[in-house]
Order: C-alpha cells, then sequence, then structure tokens
C-alpha cells in the first residue's frame, strides 16, 4: 500500500493506463536459494501474467547458501536474457546492493539506483565461496559508468522514465509504454502510468529470510537454548520447549546459510557455563563472565564481514537479555514451581540429614533417605559425611547448615 501511495506521489496527475502492467519484485535480502528461486521463477511465468516488464527492488546485502551457486547461475542468465524486458533499481535509500545481489542489478537491461543508496563488495558473490572479500562500496549519487545507468528516487520517477525505453528481451527488442500523453503545444497535460503489481516471496519464503543476518542467528540460537534450559530447570508442561523449537529451528537454517564463524563455539560455552553456574546455585561471577563472552560470541558468529557485519545493538541487547533471563526469570519461576502444594518440600525444612559430598557452597545432602541438591555458605566447612540441618528452600535446592552445637 506504501508502495502504491509513493507511485501516486511520484506521478502529478496519476491515471489508469491501458498499457500492460509492470510487476514490482521484491528482492530484499540476504538472499538465499528460495529467495533467488522465487525471482527466478517470476520473471519466467512474467508472460503469462500478461506483464509489460519488470523492476527488481533489489536492497540486499548479500547472497548466502551452500547450494545457492547454482540458483545465483540461473537467475542471472534469465534476467540477462528475459522474456519480458527488466529494469533492476536499488531503493529506497538507504538500500544496498553488494556481492550477489549486484550482479543481478547489473545483469538487467537497464540498472538504476535511488540517490544515497551503497554498491560494492562485488566479490564473492555468495558469502563463504570464492575470492577474498572485496572492501570497495560506493554511495551512488549519480550515474556511474558500467554500473548505473540513471538515478531515480523513487519508483514511481522510474516507471515515469522508463516510458520510450527500448530494453532487449529473449523475443528481441521492445518498447516501453508508460503513457505519457501530452497536448498539442507540447506541454505535459497528463501522466497515465500502467497498472503497477508488486510482489514478494510467501509466508514460508519470508520466515526463512528472518534467519538470515548474523545478528537474528545469535538471537534464535541463544533465545532457543535459554528456554530449553528454563524448561528443564522448571520442569513444566512442554510449553517452554515447543517454544524453543521455533528459534532452534531458525537458527540452524541460517547457520547452515551464513559461513560460520569461531563465535558460535563461544557462544555455545558460554551458554553453558551460565547454565551451569544457576545449576550451582544461582547467578554468580561466572555468570556475569558468561554474559560478557556471549556479547563477544555474537559479534563473530558468522564469517560475514564486510558485506554483512552484525548489528552490534542487537547483540548486545540479546546478551543482555539472557543473562537477565537466567537472573530473573530462571529462578524466579522455579521457585514459584517447586514451592507449590503439589511439590511440597516445605516439610524438609527443620530436618537433619548428612552431606554427601563436601558442600562448598553446592553439593548434594541425603535427607530422609533421598538425595538432594543443596547449597550453603562457603565458609560452612561442610564436609562429606557432615550432619546438616535444612533450613530452607530455594528454587530446586535445599539450604542447609550445620547443626547448631549444644
Amino acid at each position: 500500500m506504501l508502495a502504491a501511495v509513493l507511485v501516486s506521489l511520484a506521478v502529478p496527475a496519476l491515471a489508469q493506463g491501458s498499457s500492460a502492467p509492470i510487476d514490482v519484485i521484491d528482492v530484499t535480502g540476504p538472499l538465499d536459494a528460495h529467495g533467488i528461486r522465487y525471482v527466478t521463477d517470476q520473471i519466467q511465468e512474467a508472460p503469462e501474467r500478461g506483464t509489460q516488464a519488470i523492476v527488481l527492488q533489489i536492497d540486499a546485502a548479500a547472497v548466502v547458501g551452500r547450494t545457492a551457486r547454482e540458483d545465483l547461475d540461473d537467475l542471472l542468465m534469465v534476467v540477462a536474457d528475459p522474456p519480458v524486458p527488466v529494469i533492476a533499481w536499488v531503493g529506497d535509500a538507504p538500500a544496498v546492493a553488494f556481492g550477489g545481489a549486484l550482479e543481478v542489478a547489473l545483469s538487467a537491461g537497464h540498472t538504476v539506483a535511488a540517490p544515497g543508496v551503497e554498491i560494492g563488495h562485488r566479490h564473492p558473490t555468495v558469502l563463504g565461496h570464492g575470492s577474498n572479500p572485496d572492501e570497495t562500496r560506493t554511495v551512488v549519487d549519480g550515474p556511474m559508468d558500467g554500473l548505473v545507468d540513471d538515478v531515480q528516487a523513487t519508483i514511481g520517477g522510474l516507471i515515469v522514465s522508463l516510458d520510450g525505453m527500448t530494453l532487449p528481451t529473449s523475443a528481441g527488442p521492445v518498447t516501453l509504454d508508460t503513457a505519457v500523453q501530452t497536448t498539442d503545444d507540447g506541454e505535459v497535460r497528463m501522466r497515465v502510468v500502467p497498472e503497477v503489481r508488486f510482489l514478494e516471496p510467501g509466508l514460508w519464503t519470508r520466515t526463512l529470510r528472518l534467519a538470515l543476518r548474523p545478528e537474528a542467528v545469535f538471537f534464535f540460537l541463544t533465545i532457543g537454548l535459554a528456554f530449553a534450559a528454563f524448561e528443564f530447570y522448571a520442569i513444566g508442561p512442554g510449553v517452554a520447549a515447543a517454544t524453543a523449537s521455533v528459534p532452534l529451528l531458525l537458527a540452524g537454517y541460517g547457520l547452515s546459510q551464513l559461513p560460520i564463524g569461531w563465535g558460535l563455539f563461544l557462544v555455545l560455552f558460554a551458554m553453558w557455563l551460565m547454565t551451569s553456574d544457576y545449576q550451582r546455585g544461582g547467578f554468580g561471577v561466572l555468570s556475569y563472565l558468561a554474559t560478557v563472552l556471549l556479547g563477544i560470541g555474537g559479534f563473530f558468529i558468522t564469517d560475514t564481514r564486510p558485506a554483512l557485519p552484525p548489528s552490534g545493538w542487537a547483540v548486545v541487547l540479546t546478551a543482555v537479555g539472557v543473562g537477565l533471563f537466567y537472573l530473573v526469570a530462571m529462578p524466579t519461576v522455579a521457585r514459584s514451581r517447586f514451592t507449590t502444594q503439589t511439590i511440597g518440600r516445605d516439610h524438609l525444612i527443620g530436618r537433619r540429614g548428612r552431606a554427601v559430598t563436601d558442600l562448598t557452597g553446592h553439593g548434594t545432602v541425603d535427607v530422609d533417605g533421598a538425595v538432594w541438591e543443596a547449597v550453603s555458605h562457603r565458609e560452612s566447612g561442610i564436609a562429606a559425611g557432615d550432619e546438616v540441618v535444612v533450613h530452607g528452600v530455594q528454587g530446586l535446592f535445599l539450604e542447609v547448615e550445620p547443626p547448631e552445637e549444644g
């Protein structure tokens, strides 16, 4: 709807033309094999839809995926020799066209960009494949030889500028008709544009596209693992586990498409460290360290620089959010669940038992013939075999101390 409004604003006096419609295809990225095949299919099916021309609206920082190279080659061939004229428009600002997305734009019969967009990073065309990364990127402020044929700020202005332009197709040159009508004295009386149809991939392709950025992979992976840990310790009905499966599946898809960086191992270690510290009795020094390591790992979870660096603020917010989840949400919910009457461990308060292991802050005790996880002050000096008294219940743990003398 917004794009349709922009078309109307770009044309001084808008009327519906009788010429064939123009299709605008959403080419936003990063692009994976699903997205590339969608664009290829839409171009090949254009004659069946009665399309006059296709505009590829490009805003893609990369082409990703271990199987994307072949699909990209197919798309480049179709764009270079299309059944109907194909125009590439990099826009609106601040859109980008890097790597394989730039190659698609340059293969079109007419390449246009909005002022202020960036193009560059031509190599590798598919991230993780080919030569060393090309660091070059350029801000478009006018036509550029061999790169940008024209500059148009809006898609409406682009469509009007196409009137009378002859572009190649597989069946021969085709002259476009965007129906600019004039009066006898040569003044513009009315500009009539054809119907403009905006096409985008289906829900499944758009959902998978959510996981194709480094910060998104980091978010889905950490949130999924945190919910899985929550389910394990809260011993719930399975809601958290089902919830965790969705972000973990998205994270898995993202990791299967993006080149993996060393930060992934740091992220997994940090999550293990934080969970281990919670198991030991709470959010301690190790958890604070794990939060820092988590943030560092998030910046290097994939090897997609310079074309596709992670969003710094998204990484930091995710790391802090996971830390707060372990600090506040995990103990609160676990405590509320285990202090219900159905679990009923309050009757253990005041009971005596024996330490199964040394308690240097955390260990296990035997109370009434059952072994429990327990916490105590590090200075309590409780050794394996010593007698203990239960003073309270803290979430999953019994709080124990040595019996008072006398």
